[in-house]
C-alpha cells in the first residue's frame, strides 16, 4: 500500500514539474498571441462607414456674383408633385454588417481552443523529451548539542547534513539563495543561510548545515511540551529549506522558481539529563514542491 501511495505521489510531482516547466517557457508566446489578437480587434473595431474628415470643398462662384438661375422647365406652369412611389423589397440590397465584436469574441475563443491545443502537445512533447522531475531531498544526519531550556527561552546548535540527488537525465539545476529553518511544532527556533551550488544530471550533493539558538523565545508552554517529549528520549523537530531554483538542459532555461524543502517530525534522541543527540531511525525523507 505504501508503494502505490508514493507512485501516486511521484506521478503527481512529474505531472506538476512539467506543467511548470513548460507555461514557464512558453509564457511569453502566448503574449504575444494575445497581443496580436488584440491589434486584429482593434483595426475591425473600426467603422468603416464613418465619414472622411478634412477640409469641405470651396462653394462654387457664378459670374458677376449673381445667383444660379432656376431650373428651366418645359411647361409655364409648375409641375404638380411626384405621386409617391410603393416601396418595394429588395432581396438584393446589402444588409448591414453585424457589429464588430461578435465576430472578434468568436475568433478568440477559437484562438484560445487552438493555444490550448497547441500548448497541450507541447507539453507531452516535453514531458517524453525531457522527463523533468524535481530533486529529491533527505535528511542524513542531525544531531543537537549544548541543548537548554529555561521557562520562556531555547538554546543550542543543530549540525545537519542532506543528501540531494537530481534524477533528471538531461536537466542541471543551480540552487541560490538557501536559507534552513527549524522550527518545534511550528513554532520557529532558528535559521542559517547555506552557499550556493550547481547539480549535474543524474548526481548526488552532500548538503551541510549548521543552525543556532542563542535564548530564542519560546511561549512557556511550547517549553514544557519540549520537556516533556525531552523526558520520554526524544524531540521531533520540522525542518524547513527555501532555494531558488533554476533548471537548464542545453541552452533551454526555465524561470527561475522558489523550491521549498520541509522535512516533517525529525526525531532527535535526548534524554531528560542530557544535552546532546542524534538522529533516530536514519534517513528522513523530504517533501519537496514549488
Amino acid at each position: 500500500m505504501k508503494k502505490s501511495s508514493d507512485s501516486f505521489s511521484n506521478s503527481n510531482s512529474h505531472s506538476f514539474t512539467t506543467l511548470f516547466f513548460t507555461f514557464s517557457s512558453y509564457s511569453s508566446l502566448f503574449r504575444s498571441f494575445l497581443f496580436t489578437i488584440l491589434f486584429f480587434y482593434s483595426i475591425q473595431m473600426q467603422d468603416p462607414s464613418r465619414p472622411a474628415t478634412g477640409y469641405p470643398a470651396p462653394p462654387f462662384h457664378h459670374p458677376n456674383g449673381g445667383q444660379p438661375p432656376p431650373p428651366a422647365t418645359a411647361y409655364p406652369y409648375a409641375a404638380p408633385p411626384p405621386y409617391p412611389q410603393p416601396q418595394y423589397y429588395n432581396p438584393n440590397y446589402p444588409h448591414p454588417r453585424p457589429h464588430g465584436s461578435r465576430s472578434f469574441f468568436r475568433a478568440f475563443f477559437a484562438t484560445m481552443i487552438c493555444l490550448a491545443v497547441v500548448f497541450g502537445v507541447i507539453l507531452i512533447i516535453t514531458w517524453l523529451v525531457l522527463r523533468p522531475s524535481l530533486p529529491h531531498f533527505t535528511i542524513h544526519t542531525l544531531s543537537v548539542a549544548n541543548l537548554s531550556t529555561t521557562s520562556q527561552s531555547i538554546s543550542a546548535t543543530w549540525h545537519l547534513s542532506f543528501l540531494v540527488r537530481n534524477g533528471n537525465k538531461k536537466m542541471t539545476v543551480t540552487y541560490n539563495a538557501l536559507r534552513s529553518s527549524l522550527f518545534f511544532r511550528t513554532n520557529y527556533i532558528a535559521e542559517s543561510q547555506l552557499a550556493p551550488f550547481k547539480q549535474e544530471t543524474k548526481s548526488e550533493t552532500t548538503l551541510n548545515a549548521t543552525l543556532s539558538a542563542a535564548s530564542a523565545y519560546l511561549d512557556s508552554r511550547v517549553v514544557d511540551e519540549l520537556n516533556a517529549e525531552k523526558s520520554h528520549g526524544s524531540v521531533l523537530f520540522d525542518v524547513q529549506v527555501l532555494a531558488s531554483t533554476s533548471f537548464r538542459s542545453g541552452s533551454w532555461r526555465f524561470r527561475t522558481r522558489v523550491l521549498k524543502i520541509l522535512c516533517r517530525k525529525v526525531p532527535i534522541g535526548v534524554s531528560a539529563n542530557s544535552t546532546s543527540g542524534d538522529l533516530v531511525g536514519g534517513d528522513r525523507e523530504c517533501q519537496v514542491w514549488t
